[in-house]
């Protein structure tokens, strides 16, 4: 990895801003721009449609979490199947795992190679995702729980927190890998 990834200025959970020390390696763009750029409605749109996806259907899911601290303990296996609350989680976590695959074993290496002074901002991206794939499985356990109806409030209170801390850390990410990556598809 070409940075510490574990410094607060670095790991996606604890960065407020993205870091100068990448910022400063990146491709020239504007993001009040991007939209009105030739080539946005290509794959820059597509990416930025999926990532948009994704933030909405983390903070559905946070919603949803958060609904069921209000519904009595005995009630909360039926709140959870009329919400239809963990066919929705697990597709959602598929698809975000399913898009990291595709970003780190297809984008991100071809990019490396076609803009070097970019590795250390995908180097970032890299260790983002080992953290949201840790925190989007640490979700489908808990809601697995759910599941089989051997849950406790604390437990539902633990889910809730995840979920806030997924959807923060999802938020904090896509903006940055979307100053990475989008300048690259206004390009080519």
């Amino acid at each position: 990895m070409l940075l510490d990834y574990d410094l607060p200025e670095y790991h996606v959970s604890k960065r407020k801003r993205f870091p100068s020390s990448v910022k400063e390696t990146l491709l020239e763009s504007t993001r009040s721009e991007w939209k009105d750029h030739p080539r946005f409605g290509g794959k820059a749109s597509f990416f930025m449609s999926i990532h948009r996806n994704l933030l909405d259907g983390a903070a559905q899911l946070s919603r949803g979490i958060e609904q069921l601290l209000d519904v009595p303990a005995s009630d909360v296996s039926e709140a959870v199947m009329q919400m239809n609350l963990l066919p929705f989680a697990k597709n959602l976590i598929g698809f975000a795992h399913h898009h990291h695959e595709i970003e780190d074993h297809g984008y991100f290496p071809q990019f490396g190679l076609m803009y070097p002074e970019l590795n250390r901002g995908l180097s970032l991206l890299d260790g983002d995702h080992k953290v949201l794939d840790a925190a989007l499985d640490d979700t489908q356990v808990a809601l697995d729980r759910l599941d089989s109806k051997m849950f406790t409030r604390d437990q539902l209170a633990n889910l809730h927190a995840g979920g806030q801390a997924l959807e923060s850390i999802l938020n904090r990410h896509i903006w940055d890998e979307e100053e990475i990556i989008i300048p690259i598809f206004l390009r080519h």
